[in-house]
């Protein structure tokens, strides 16, 4: 077996036999690892597998990698700066989440857990966690979340070195 069928052998393994996450909260952490893989291959995979999500899901979706991808890097920087100013949700001006009429707030924290954790973002990978443990969620579905970023991570750079080689 190639690595790459490995790969979508190990994705489609995660997505079939996994129950531990409800539907909704599936569909938002697997498009949420698929479209911020930025990988094509790997959208086009899970497409096979996860139909793709309605306008307001994808509207949280689109969400959690946007801001994600503000917060992210900004308190991983700020664990490296020793400046007074800022370092907060509040200095980033952001919308508050209840603004943003997301239509599930659980799974856009599962959404935010798996951008987290494909981005580095530790601290915010641990906020979102706490905030779905807050929410009685088990940790085998969080668990279950951060499997399928981690593949999803893994296969997108799979695919850029099948890119580059052929």
């Amino acid at each position: 077996m190639s690595v790459i069928d490995d790969q979508i052998a190990l994705l489609s393994s995660l997505l079939t036999k996994q129950t531990d996450l409800t539907n909704d909260n599936l569909v938002y952490a697997t498009w949420a690892a698929a479209l911020n893989s930025q990988s094509k291959y790997v959208v086009e995979n899970i497409s096979k597998q996860i139909k793709r999500p309605d306008g307001d899901t994808l509207q949280d979706i689109e969400y959690a990698i946007s801001r994600m991808g503000v917060t992210n890097p900004y308190f991983i920087a700020r664990q490296f700066v020793d400046i007074k100013q800022g370092g907060s949700l509040n200095s980033l001006h952001f919308q508050p989440l209840h603004a943003l009429n997301i239509k599930n707030e659980t799974a856009y924290h599962y959404a935010c857990v798996v951008v987290s954790l494909m981005n580095g973002g530790h601290m915010c990978l641990a906020s979102h966690v706490n905030s779905l443990l807050e929410r009685n969620e088990t940790e085998q579905s969080i668990d279950a979340a951060m499997r399928l970023a981690a593949v999803c991570c893994s296969l997108s750079k799979r695919t850029f070195i099948d890119d580059i080689i052929k």
